[in-house]
Protein backbone atom coordinates (compact mmCIF):
# COMPACT_ATOMS: atom_id res chain seq x y z
CA UNK A 1 0.00 0.00 0.00
CA UNK A 2 1.71 3.19 -1.14
CA UNK A 3 2.43 6.17 1.62
CA UNK A 4 -0.34 8.03 0.94
CA UNK A 5 -3.10 5.38 1.52
CA UNK A 6 -0.65 4.81 4.95
CA UNK A 7 -1.16 8.32 6.42
CA UNK A 8 -4.97 7.97 5.18
CA UNK A 9 -5.68 4.87 6.87
CA UNK A 10 -3.57 6.48 9.93
CA UNK A 11 -6.34 9.48 9.71
CA UNK A 12 -9.19 6.80 9.96
CA UNK A 13 -8.40 5.75 12.67
CA UNK A 14 -8.15 8.77 14.63
CA UNK A 15 -11.72 9.52 13.22
CA UNK A 16 -13.00 6.24 14.31
CA UNK A 17 -11.34 6.78 18.15
CA UNK A 18 -13.54 10.40 17.79
CA UNK A 19 -16.23 8.82 16.30
CA UNK A 20 -16.22 6.21 19.11
CA UNK A 21 -15.80 8.13 22.02
CA UNK A 22 -18.10 11.00 21.35
CA UNK A 23 -20.86 8.38 20.13
CA UNK A 24 -23.52 9.34 22.47
CA UNK A 25 -23.42 12.95 21.36
CA UNK A 26 -23.48 11.84 17.48
CA UNK A 27 -27.13 10.16 18.00
CA UNK A 28 -28.46 14.03 17.97
CA UNK A 29 -28.39 13.33 14.21
CA UNK A 30 -29.53 10.18 12.76
CA UNK A 31 -27.42 10.67 9.76
CA UNK A 32 -24.27 11.17 11.07
CA UNK A 33 -24.62 8.58 13.59
CA UNK A 34 -25.99 5.64 10.99
CA UNK A 35 -22.28 6.94 9.14
CA UNK A 36 -20.30 6.88 11.71
CA UNK A 37 -21.18 3.32 12.39
CA UNK A 38 -20.33 2.57 8.32
CA UNK A 39 -17.39 4.52 8.58
CA UNK A 40 -16.68 2.31 11.57
CA UNK A 41 -17.09 -1.12 10.27
CA UNK A 42 -15.35 0.16 7.03
CA UNK A 43 -12.31 0.83 9.01
CA UNK A 44 -12.62 -2.11 11.14
CA UNK A 45 -12.34 -4.22 7.68
CA UNK A 46 -9.41 -2.81 6.67
CA UNK A 47 -7.66 -2.76 9.82
CA UNK A 48 -8.13 -6.39 9.47
CA UNK A 49 -7.50 -7.71 6.36
CA UNK A 50 -4.01 -5.58 6.56
CA UNK A 51 -2.70 -6.96 9.55
CA UNK A 52 -3.80 -10.66 8.52
CA UNK A 53 -2.07 -10.78 5.48
CA UNK A 54 1.21 -9.48 7.30
CA UNK A 55 0.24 -12.17 10.08
CA UNK A 56 0.02 -15.01 7.06
CA UNK A 57 3.75 -13.99 5.81
CA UNK A 58 5.41 -13.88 9.12
CA UNK A 59 4.11 -17.15 10.01
CA UNK A 60 4.97 -19.00 6.45
CA UNK A 61 8.57 -17.37 7.27
CA UNK A 62 9.02 -18.42 10.68
CA UNK A 63 8.53 -21.98 9.66
CA UNK A 64 11.23 -21.78 6.53
CA UNK A 65 13.56 -20.61 10.04
CA UNK A 66 12.95 -23.14 12.16
CA UNK A 67 13.17 -26.09 9.74
CA UNK A 68 16.45 -24.61 8.51
CA UNK A 69 17.95 -24.33 11.90
CA UNK A 70 17.16 -27.99 12.41
CA UNK A 71 18.79 -28.70 9.61
CA UNK A 72 22.03 -26.93 10.50
CA UNK A 73 22.05 -28.92 13.73
CA UNK A 74 21.64 -32.20 12.67
CA UNK A 75 23.96 -31.77 9.76
CA UNK A 76 26.76 -32.27 11.58
CA UNK A 77 25.70 -36.16 12.72
CA UNK A 78 25.55 -36.65 8.81
CA UNK A 79 28.37 -34.98 7.73
CA UNK A 80 31.08 -36.23 10.17
CA UNK A 81 30.97 -39.96 9.50
CA UNK A 82 30.12 -39.13 5.71
CA UNK A 83 33.40 -37.11 5.72
CA UNK A 84 35.64 -40.56 7.50
CA UNK A 85 33.53 -42.77 5.00
CA UNK A 86 34.66 -40.62 1.85
CA UNK A 87 38.06 -40.93 3.10
CA UNK A 88 38.35 -44.75 3.35
CA UNK A 89 36.53 -45.22 0.25
CA UNK A 90 38.92 -42.49 -1.80
CA UNK A 91 35.74 -40.52 -2.89
CA UNK A 92 36.81 -37.02 -3.53
CA UNK A 93 33.40 -36.29 -5.12
CA UNK A 94 31.55 -37.43 -1.87
CA UNK A 95 34.51 -36.25 0.69
CA UNK A 96 33.69 -32.44 -1.17
CA UNK A 97 29.88 -32.54 0.07
CA UNK A 98 30.66 -33.89 3.32
CA UNK A 99 32.92 -31.47 4.39
CA UNK A 100 30.77 -28.29 4.18
CA UNK A 101 31.04 -25.96 7.04
CA UNK A 102 28.24 -24.71 9.12
CA UNK A 103 29.38 -21.30 8.01
CA UNK A 104 29.32 -22.38 4.25
CA UNK A 105 25.46 -23.81 4.45
CA UNK A 106 24.12 -20.88 6.39
CA UNK A 107 25.50 -18.60 3.30
CA UNK A 108 23.72 -20.33 0.94
CA UNK A 109 20.39 -18.93 -0.26
CA UNK A 110 17.00 -20.99 0.45
CA UNK A 111 16.98 -22.94 -2.61
CA UNK A 112 20.87 -23.86 -2.87
CA UNK A 113 20.86 -24.99 0.97
CA UNK A 114 17.56 -27.01 0.05
CA UNK A 115 19.74 -28.43 -2.80
CA UNK A 116 22.78 -29.16 -1.19
CA UNK A 117 21.08 -30.63 2.14
CA UNK A 118 19.07 -32.80 -0.79
CA UNK A 119 22.31 -33.92 -2.63
CA UNK A 120 24.22 -35.33 0.88
CA UNK A 121 21.01 -37.04 1.72
CA UNK A 122 21.00 -38.43 -1.60
CA UNK A 123 24.71 -39.30 -0.95
CA UNK A 124 24.00 -40.72 2.54
CA UNK A 125 21.64 -43.01 0.38
CA UNK A 126 24.07 -44.57 -2.12
CA UNK A 127 24.35 -48.57 -1.68
CA UNK A 128 28.21 -48.37 -0.88
CA UNK A 129 27.91 -45.65 1.57
CA UNK A 130 24.30 -47.24 3.39
CA UNK A 131 26.32 -49.94 5.21
CA UNK A 132 29.39 -47.79 6.29
CA UNK A 133 27.00 -45.25 7.86
CA UNK A 134 25.20 -48.37 9.28
CA UNK A 135 28.31 -49.48 11.44
CA UNK A 136 27.81 -45.88 12.85
CA UNK A 137 24.06 -46.49 13.87
CA UNK A 138 23.05 -44.53 11.26
CA UNK A 139 20.20 -46.17 9.49
CA UNK A 140 17.42 -44.87 7.45
CA UNK A 141 15.71 -44.66 10.58
CA UNK A 142 18.15 -42.48 12.29
CA UNK A 143 18.26 -39.89 9.90
CA UNK A 144 14.74 -39.65 8.99
CA UNK A 145 14.34 -36.44 11.06
CA UNK A 146 16.75 -34.95 8.83
CA UNK A 147 14.32 -35.96 5.81
CA UNK A 148 11.72 -34.71 7.36
CA UNK A 149 13.13 -31.22 8.64
CA UNK A 150 14.42 -30.89 4.54
CA UNK A 151 10.83 -31.83 3.76
CA UNK A 152 9.28 -28.71 5.80
CA UNK A 153 12.38 -26.67 4.71
CA UNK A 154 11.24 -27.29 1.32
CA UNK A 155 7.28 -26.67 1.98
CA UNK A 156 8.26 -23.15 3.66
CA UNK A 157 10.19 -21.61 0.79
CA UNK A 158 7.22 -21.44 -2.19
CA UNK A 159 4.90 -20.97 0.70
CA UNK A 160 6.39 -17.91 1.57
CA UNK A 161 7.24 -16.80 -1.85
CA UNK A 162 3.33 -17.69 -2.91
CA UNK A 163 1.89 -15.81 0.06
CA UNK A 164 4.45 -12.19 -0.95
CA UNK A 165 3.24 -12.78 -4.76
CA UNK A 166 -0.74 -12.86 -2.85
CA UNK A 167 0.80 -9.66 -0.80
CA UNK A 168 1.47 -8.08 -3.69
CA UNK A 169 -2.21 -8.56 -4.69
CA UNK A 170 -3.86 -7.76 -1.30
CA UNK A 171 -1.58 -4.70 -1.17
CA UNK A 172 -4.12 -3.57 -4.57
CA UNK A 173 -7.29 -4.95 -3.07
CA UNK A 174 -6.34 -2.85 0.27
CA UNK A 175 -5.99 0.45 -1.38
CA UNK A 176 -9.67 -0.07 -2.99
CA UNK A 177 -10.39 -0.64 0.49
CA UNK A 178 -9.26 1.90 1.89
CA UNK A 179 -10.31 4.33 -1.08
CA UNK A 180 -13.90 3.22 -0.42
CA UNK A 181 -13.18 3.72 3.43
CA UNK A 182 -12.45 7.68 2.33
CA UNK A 183 -15.63 7.67 0.12
CA UNK A 184 -17.23 6.89 3.61
CA UNK A 185 -15.44 9.17 5.40
CA UNK A 186 -15.86 12.08 2.77
CA UNK A 187 -19.83 11.54 3.44
CA UNK A 188 -19.74 11.62 7.19
CA UNK A 189 -17.91 15.10 6.68
CA UNK A 190 -21.24 16.31 4.70
CA UNK A 191 -23.41 14.92 7.70
CA UNK A 192 -21.21 16.49 10.45
CA UNK A 193 -21.57 19.74 9.03
CA UNK A 194 -24.98 20.18 10.85
CA UNK A 195 -22.94 19.94 13.98
CA UNK A 196 -22.07 23.54 13.18
CA UNK A 197 -25.31 24.45 14.78
CA UNK A 198 -25.85 21.25 16.77
CA UNK A 199 -22.65 21.17 18.35
CA UNK A 200 -20.00 23.45 17.72
CA UNK A 201 -17.11 21.69 20.30
CA UNK A 202 -18.06 18.32 18.38
CA UNK A 203 -17.86 19.57 15.33
CA UNK A 204 -14.53 21.30 15.45
CA UNK A 205 -12.76 18.11 17.33
CA UNK A 206 -14.45 16.10 14.58
CA UNK A 207 -12.17 18.27 12.04
CA UNK A 208 -9.08 17.67 14.16
CA UNK A 209 -9.62 14.60 14.13
CA UNK A 210 -9.76 14.45 10.07
CA UNK A 211 -6.53 16.29 9.44
CA UNK A 212 -3.88 13.86 7.43
CA UNK A 213 -1.03 12.70 9.62
CA UNK A 214 1.76 12.52 7.57
CA UNK A 215 5.24 10.61 8.40
CA UNK A 216 6.94 13.81 9.31
CA UNK A 217 4.54 13.83 12.08
CA UNK A 218 2.68 16.91 10.91
CA UNK A 219 -0.88 17.70 10.92
CA UNK A 220 -2.02 18.33 7.19
CA UNK A 221 -5.45 19.09 5.93
CA UNK A 222 -8.61 17.23 5.88
CA UNK A 223 -9.04 15.00 2.18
Amino acid sequence: MDKDREDQLVMCGQVVEYLTENKDALAVSEAAAEQADEVTAHYAQVDGARAGTARRTKNLTEDAKTAKKTLLELLPALLGPLSRIATRLQDNDLLASATLSGKQLRKLRPLAFAAVVEAVLASAARPEVVPELAKQGLTAKALQPLRDALAAFKTAQPATRKTINERVVAGAALEELVDALMDEVRQLDADMKAFKLLDRSLYNGYTQARKLVTTGGRGGAAV
